[in-house]
């Protein structure tokens, strides 16, 4: 009662992934759900991307492209937008691809630059369209593994890696080594994590990260 649906027809859909854009004077909203096609918003009229991939997990908004990853057929791929269209996936319009070297768990905008967080390595990618764009490696040594662990926090991005919970620039900094997890005052009760389908969000007012995880049954 007092819910109205706005998308309906949606079939085995997982965990959810949204952003919002304005790139023509109307706010929106983006999601996508690792089975089905990306879909957008904008308070009227709900938009099945048909163009974009098939089955996305997850979903940025960087200078004026949606960017898509996750897709079941090449995981390891990132899928951008034509700018400021994001029904447009041609390439003569500016839209393109990247990849990388395992399956991508997560998309995050930091600091002028998108934030590529794959299984065993993290990268990122600097510049404003497809003409400029540039892939770096950040490390290829450890990775992410799970993109719902990603946060913002104190100036910083943390996330869950093999070897606990680390910081974006404590990683880009000193490579793969221990002094990059910021978790080990809590390490043992990190390892006993059940690591699949994890969650996470920051209470800003508390300067506090809280990772949530299912039960072992």
């Amino acid at each position: 009662s007092g819910w109205t649906s706005i998308d309906t027809g949606r079939t085995s859909a997982g965990r959810y992934t949204f952003a919002t854009f304005n790139f023509n004077n109307t706010e929106k909203v983006i999601w996508c759900d690792g089975a089905n096609r990306p879909s957008s918003y904008d308070n009227t009229t709900v938009v099945d991307l048909s163009n974009a991939p098939s089955d996305p997990e997850i979903v940025a908004i960087y200078k004026n492209h949606v960017f898509f990853a996750g897709m079941s057929t090449n995981p390891q791929e990132v899928v951008f937008s034509a700018p400021f269209d994001e029904t447009d996936y041609t390439a003569a319009n500016g839209s393109g691809s990247v990849r990388v070297e395992s399956a991508v768990k997560g998309l995050r905008v930091f600091r002028e630059r998108l934030f590529i967080f794959c299984e065993d390595e993290i990268f990122s990618l600097a510049g404003s369209s497809v003409a400029d764009f540039q892939l770096q490696p950040v490390t290829r040594k450890i990775g992410c593994i799970d993109g719902f662990s990603i946060q913002e926090i104190a100036g910083d991005l943390v996330y869950l890696a093999p070897d606990g919970l680390r910081t974006i620039a404590g990683t880009e900094k000193i490579g793969d080594v221990e002094l990059g997890t910021v978790s080990k005052q809590i390490q043992a009760r990190l390892d006993s994590v059940n690591k699949d389908r994890i969650s996470s969000v920051v209470i800003r007012n508390k300067s506090q990260y809280r990772l949530f995880f299912p039960g072992d049954s």
